[in-house]
């Protein structure tokens, strides 16, 4: 990337990428938010919490800590989560996401 090429995103924002990206998933949900709650989603209330990111030169590393809804497979559910958080950050960033980690911290029952 040319210096002319270069633009900064604050702090927050690939989080935000990656809560609203996992708001879309079946079954899965960031810590406080619950995916079958779209109002959530508008006001992008609690979208990030249990999302960090890091970025180093340009590669960024995402750690999420996710509840599962009851009786969803959480193997399929976390797959799920990695290829669109990733395809989503790639996409609005063009930077490369070197992983996309999963910490199930809890089970939503419905």
């Amino acid at each position: 990337m040319t210096e002319k090429e270069a633009f900064i995103i604050r702090p927050g924002i690939l989080e935000l990428m990656a809560g609203i990206a996992l708001s879309g998933v079946e079954g899965a949900s960031g810590v406080g938010v619950r995916s079958d709650h779209p109002e959530d989603v508008r006001k992008r209330k609690n979208l990030s919490k249990g999302i960090k990111s890091q970025v180093e030169e340009g590669v960024i590393t995402l750690d999420l800590d996710i509840n599962v809804d009851y009786g969803k497979n959480i193997h399929a559910v976390a797959g799920a989560i990695q290829r669109e958080v990733k395809n989503a950050v790639e996409s609005m960033t063009g930077w490369k996401v070197s992983a996309v980690n999963i910490n199930v911290v809890g089970v939503n029952a419905l």
